[in-house]
């Protein structure tokens, strides 16, 4: 046995799925776990974890570690990356949805005269007296 796996012996499991990194680091949004464990080194398995979402699994001795440094407030995190930043109650807090107004504006106008043509044109060739077996024909 070597020192790393005695070290993981002594830090108890060896590696730490993503629930169980959000209940060590709870200063750190949900979606911004992967992230924060990249920019602190935070180690992580080849294997993906066994709980189908194909998350990889957390080195537990340095997870353990950042926490420290995010309590301490060493570690390197964004503040949109915190869950207890302003930016985070922002995200978290949705406004009143933003509705549309519907215009017959300047944007409509070209879908318009396409429209117009080709409804002149449908009645046109319905209607033209040159026409052989259109509805008119058949209707008489």
């Amino acid at each position: 046995m070597g020192a790393a796996d005695e070290q993981d012996l002594q830090d108890g499991e060896g590696w730490l799925t993503k629930a169980e990194v959000r209940m060590i680091w709870p200063q750190i949004r949900p979606s911004s776990i992967r992230a924060v464990a990249r920019a602190n080194n935070v180690r992580t398995s080849a294997v993906p974890s066994l709980d189908l979402t194909r998350e990889p699994t957390y080195r537990a001795a340095d997870v353990r570690h950042v926490a420290a440094r995010i309590a301490r407030g060493e570690a390197e995190v964004a503040p949109w990356q915190r869950a207890d930043s302003d930016a985070a109650r922002a995200d978290a807090e949705p406004g009143p949805p933003v509705r549309q107004p519907i215009s017959w504006g300047p944007e409509n106008v070209p879908g318009l005269v396409l429209l117009v043509i080709i409804v002149a044109l449908i009645l046109w060739g319905l209607t033209s007296p040159d026409n052989h077996g259109t509805v008119t024909d058949f209707v008489r």
